[in-house]
């Protein structure tokens, strides 16, 4: 492994540097799903070889072709963990047997007593509760389970939609359909 720079030896070295005690459970976990997420995105070059990987291209591409699917305060933070990921890999790579995470020091932030912190205004308190609170579902998407995994989602549905307007959207639907398909 030591001259492995691929995201399937990124992978690798979270998983076995936890059960080494050479990283915190935690932040290998969030490392781990961070790339795992942004990985999605590589290019088979960038695979085989991370020290070539420009992460805000990656994240950039991420946020392109996902759309709505995260938030992009969600998408900065996996690439700030994998960018704490790739740190802690190279310098591993580098020299196996002095590495130690960056994630196991304490930082002089990090080690203030929480009275010398300013406080939070409720702005602050109320901005921050807006950006961790993560919608589970929207609430004018409904989805409709067709089959092992299958689901289609209605969006965009007006709260005062008449039986008629209802039975015009099925037969629009009812054309759509692949007549095959209904006779196997």
């Amino acid at each position: 492994m030591s001259t492995d720079y691929s995201s399937d030896g990124l992978l690798a070295f979270l998983r076995e540097a936890t059960l080494a005690g050479r990283i915190t459970p935690s932040a290998a976990k969030s490392r781990r799903a961070a790339a795992q997420t942004l990985f999605a995105k590589l290019s088979d070059s960038e695979a085989a070889d991370l020290r070539t990987l420009d992460i805000d291209a990656l994240k950039s591409r991420f946020l392109d072709t996902q759309g709505g699917g995260l938030r992009a305060e969600v998408v900065d933070l996996y690439a700030e963990r994998l960018g704490w990921a790739l740190d802690d890999y190279f310098r591993f790579v580098e020299s196996p047997n002095q590495f130690v995470s960056s994630s196991t020091t304490v930082s002089q932030d990090t080690a203030r007593p929480k009275a010398q912190l300013a406080p939070k205004t409720p702005e602050e308190r109320a901005l921050e509760a807006v950006r961790l609170t993560a919608p589970r579902q929207r609430s004018d998407v409904i989805p409709i389970p067709l089959g092992a995994e299958r689901v289609v989602y209605l969006h965009s549905l007006p709260v005062d939609l008449t039986p008629q307007e209802a039975r015009k959207i099925a037969r629009v639907v009812e054309a759509l359909a692949n007549e095959a398909e209904d006779a196997q």
